[in-house]
């Protein structure tokens, strides 16, 4: 009996070996990242940049880039927040000092989406986790 146009009627599809898959343990240890919540925060400037035209594609966890602007002429504490290099906002003016002191000391920081709301207020939009990577053993 095929299922599904299958040419293996009952047997599982084979599935490829992935390289690397198998590394020891202390390799896996030795590289694995850890995230230390910093602040939770609003995304500013929802309105302005492109988080309106992305907000479908926006889930709750997803990773976003950090970026210090040092030549913002209205922030010079600006921290930018990006998607897949589409700007989505600024971290707040009035709460951006810890991060971009950090980014000025290249520390990886991350952002997450904690929260995702359909608020007619653009503050309440996007709920944002600052996140410090760390390695073990720092």
């Amino acid at each position: 009996m095929q299922r599904n146009g299958s040419r293996f009627p009952d047997q599982a599809r084979p599935v490829p070996v992935l390289r690397g898959y198998y590394a020891r343990r202390e390799r896996i240890q030795n590289t694995a990242t850890t995230e230390e919540l910093l602040q939770r925060i609003p995304l500013a400037g929802y309105r302005h940049h492109e988080a309106p035209r992305l907000w479908p594609h926006l889930r709750r966890g997803q990773g976003l880039t950090v970026q210090r602007e040092r030549l913002n002429p209205v922030d010079p504490n600006a921290v930018a927040v990006c998607w897949l290099d589409h700007q989505l906002g600024y971290l707040p003016r009035d709460e951006n000092d810890m991060a971009a002191e950090l980014l000025d000391r290249n520390e990886d920081l991350v952002a997450r989406i904690i929260k995702k709301r359909d608020s007619e207020d653009p503050w309440e939009r996007l709920e944002l986790g600052v996140y410090r990577r760390r390695t073990p053993g720092q």
